[in-house]
């Protein structure tokens, strides 16, 4: 697959798996995009006024500051920053809505389903 480069701000993934967070950096580079990564929700507050990401990727179920409390923080900072759980819970739709997120994938996740979704939010 040839990686095309695109300009613009960074996507934002936050996730406590190291081995997840290395997967979706993978898909995210190997698509083009400039990817930034938190390991937790108080790392991904700090790279929130770093440097404010295009879109986030958000694992839910964290240590410390969990995905919702992410969000509302999220929310007070970066009113229109798009929002998109990834998380293993039983239904994501329901912890995409208690984040207020625009989407959500489950774990594990297809690449082309990631992909789709950055497409989609971060233009």
């Amino acid at each position: 697959m040839v990686t095309i480069e695109r300009r613009g701000r960074p996507i934002l993934i936050v996730d406590d798996d190291r081995d997840i967070l290395a997967a979706e950096r993978a898909v995210l580079a190997e698509g083009g995009y400039a990817v930034r990564e938190a390991h937790n929700g108080a790392e991904a507050l700090v790279a929130l006024d770093v440097d404010p990401p295009a879109m986030i990727v958000l694992d839910v179920q964290m240590p410390g500051i969990d995905g919702p409390t992410f969000a509302r923080e999220l929310r007070n900072r970066l009113r229109h920053v798009p929002l998109v759980i990834l998380t293993a819970a039983p239904d994501p739709k329901r912890e995409a809505d208690r984040c207020n997120a625009e989407a959500y994938l489950a774990k594990p996740f297809r690449a082309e389903d990631l992909l789709q979704l950055v497409r989609r939010f971060s233009t």
